[in-house]
């Protein structure tokens, strides 16, 4: 791959760590000088779970923080332009590396969390989250404008926002094109670069009480916790720009998790179906538009997913 230089080499490998739904990586970045175009990648788009492209705008925006906060470790700037353009319905963000100040202590915390940062979808602590922590994670959000809703054992509400989490998986299960479009990604060969391999997969959950994602292709089931901190990512619109700053915001959030090890995992598919989008919505008493649930907690670090190498994901440079 043609690069600016060996910064843009590395802020491109720390981007490419962001989280995307099921792995599938759906980004796609081509240089013109020191500019860098960030677009979606269509081909993998989740075209039934994710009509529209909300998780894949999510995810993209995932990778845009990442590169941001990397950008700052070489002591460049990110100065990033976001949607829309109008006759590149892809193109999710530019951004121009310029030259900047020396990063400071809380840039270079973010900028190492990205290689710490990893999804864990086995059993946590069974505690919430410290209040200080829980407030530096929130804080990070609203510093995207975005806003994370903690989701505590003792809110009776909570019962009713997993009961949904439950009812939508059924329902996916009972949908064979859903079905089909999760196994495609999940449980996959090791020595593949995207999609989420078996052994990172974890057990099944033994109760419907635990707030964790089941997949089809989980072995066994085990006991999780019950008590660990929920939490709901949600911005003031829900428009293709909304779903890049959820992304942003995520990541910021993500990153400062890690930074105490924090650890989460994520419950996309009751966010995946209309009805039980809406119902979650309005089980919590919600203006906003609900982006992304997560679990937040303690646990063992665990491995990593695949990540596809900086040569995959850019394509040939725009000028």
């Amino acid at each position: 791959m043609d690069v600016v230089d060996a910064r843009v080499e590395r802020i491109l490998r720390a981007a490419a760590s962001a989280p995307s739904v099921y792995n599938t990586q759906p980004w796609k970045v081509s240089f013109a000088g020191r500019t860098m175009s960030l677009r979606a990648d269509p081909a993998r788009q989740l075209r039934h779970c994710d009509p529209h492209g909300r998780e894949m705008l999510i995810s993209c925006g995932a990778f845009l923080f990442n590169a941001r906060a990397a950008a700052r470790r070489e002591s460049l700037t990110a100065v990033v332009r976001v949607l829309p353009d109008p006759h590149d319905e892809l193109l999710v963000a530019q951004v121009d590396l310029e030259p900047g100040p020396i990063p400071n202590t809380d840039e270079l915390e973010l900028s190492v969390a990205i290689a710490r940062r990893t999804t864990s979808r086995v059993p946590f602590d069974d505690q919430p989250l410290f209040t200080d922590v829980l407030l530096a994670i929130q804080q990070a959000a609203r510093e995207e404008n975005a806003d994370l809703r903690p989701i505590q054992p003792s809110e009776p509400v909570r019962d009713e926002v997993l009961g949904l989490v439950r009812r939508a998986e059924s329902l996916a299960a009972e949908d064979p094109v859903a079905r089909d479009e999760e196994l495609a990604w999940t449980a996959t060969a090791r020595d593949r670069a995207d999609g989420i391999p078996r052994d990172l997969l974890g057990p099944a959950p033994d109760d419907d009480g635990a707030p964790v994602r089941r997949f089809l292709a989980s072995t066994g089931t085990v006991p999780f916790e019950q008590r660990t901190t929920m939490a709901l990512l949600s911005t003031p619109g829900d428009s293709p720009r909304d779903w890049i700053t959820a992304g942003q915001a995520l990541e910021h959030a993500l990153l400062v998790a890690t930074t105490y090890f924090v650890h989460a995992s994520f419950a996309t598919t009751v966010l995946e179906n209309p009805t039980t989008r809406h119902d979650l919505r309005r089980a919590l008493g919600m203006d906003a538009a609900p982006q992304m649930l997560m679990r937040l907690g303690y646990s063992s670090v665990p491995l990593r997913t695949p990540r596809r190498t900086t040569e995959q994901l850019a394509v040939p440079r725009d000028g």
